[in-house]
């Protein structure tokens, strides 16, 4: 049986009113301060249903009632369906806006994580693009020493990412660098599971046309990708974690530990994130309804970052169940936006 109107309107002042000030709401400071027409019994007596049916609960018997994973659900709901957050887009795009251009696009995205941490003053995520899908602008090779060498690839998104690795067998710089000059020249635009792959085939193809120079250029591109298998979890860009430490929500200090350790690891994290990168346009996920989240007690708002159409990343904002959806989901929403429009002006 769905919400009548006035069970909505106070389901909605409760919320808004646990948002803003962490307290459990009783049924006299919602008639002291809204007029629903009716009194305070009426209002109380709509609170009872409201907690039967899920969407509220509270702390002990004389406390006032708080929001349940179902009530904030039934709000961000109601927020999409009202287009309530599209209302605020001219004025969140302009504190967008403030992402400064950047050459190096993983600059780009450390600001982007500082700029919705400052606005938000909760924590921000964002997921660089995986290096092994990334479309390659540009590769080099720089031996470092013996059987050891650096990997350097620019992305046409303008990622720049090193990586090390061993060789099975030692190269001068010389060669590493016609095979640099020789990947570039055959293999930009693709990725580097795509130049292997290409190269495999064309070797088992015209094995016994290919000279030294090309045998080599698979074999350390093969022992890159070698190299690169067990380390491309991908970059995570954090900012504000201290923020939501100082939040009443988060008074269990063992479980505070517990997401301060997954976000210092990145590996929980970037899987969260890559869990909804397909997912088109902002998405909200409050609690249990994931389970990493649902751990630590937290929610997230997350949207895509694309460069054209191709989706490079993700970025979002975690905070308490309690978060402030209403400004947070327009801002996450304007940033991706504006992020996506920043990568294209790169290429």
């Amino acid at each position: 049986m769905p919400l009548d109107e006035r069970s909505q309107q106070v389901l909605r002042t409760i919320v808004l009113s646990y948002i803003k000030t962490a307290l459990p709401v009783g049924s006299r400071s919602i008639t002291e301060r809204h007029d629903f027409g009716v009194g305070s019994a009426t209002i109380r007596n709509i609170m009872a249903d409201l907690e039967e049916r899920g969407f509220l609960t509270h702390p002990h018997p004389s406390a006032g009632r708080i929001p349940t994973e179902k009530g904030y659900r039934f709000y961000v709901d109601a927020l999409f369906q009202e287009g309530t957050f599209l209302k605020k887009q001219a004025e969140i795009t302009r504190e967008a806006e403030q992402l400064v251009q950047r050459e190096d696009a993983g600059l780009l995205l450390q600001d982007t994580s500082k700029l919705l941490s400052d606005l938000t003053h909760y924590m921000a995520i964002v997921s660089a693009p995986k290096i092994s899908s990334a479309r390659i602008k540009h590769i080099e090779f720089v031996r470092l020493r013996r059987n050891a060498i650096m990997a350097i690839t620019v992305s046409e998104a303008g990622f720049v990412q090193n990586r090390f690795f061993d060789l099975t067998k030692d190269i001068s710089q010389k060669s590493l660098n016609n095979i640099s000059d020789y990947l570039n020249s055959f293999y930009q635009g693709m990725t580097l599971d795509g130049i292997r792959g290409e190269m495999r085939g064309q070797m088992e193809k015209m094995e016994d046309l290919y000279d030294h120079l090309q045998t080599e250029a698979f074999e350390v591109t093969k022992d890159a990708m070698g190299g690169l298998a067990g380390k491309d979890e991908g970059e995570l860009y954090t900012d504000g974690t201290i923020n939501i430490f100082d939040l009443p929500d988060f008074s269990d200090v063992k479980m505070m530990k517990g997401l301060l350790k997954a976000v210092k690891e990145k590996k929980a994290v970037i899987q969260l994130l890559d869990k909804y990168i397909q997912s088109e346009g902002v998405q909200v996920f409050i609690g249990s309804e994931s389970q990493f989240l649902g751990d630590h007690g937290c929610s997230l708002v997350v949207s895509q970052y694309k460069r054209g159409d191709r989706v490079l990343g993700a970025l979002g904002v975690i905070g308490p169940t309690r978060m402030d959806y209403s400004k947070v989901i327009p801002l996450v929403d304007s940033t991706a936006k504006q992020v996506s429009r920043l990568l294209e002006d790169l290429s």
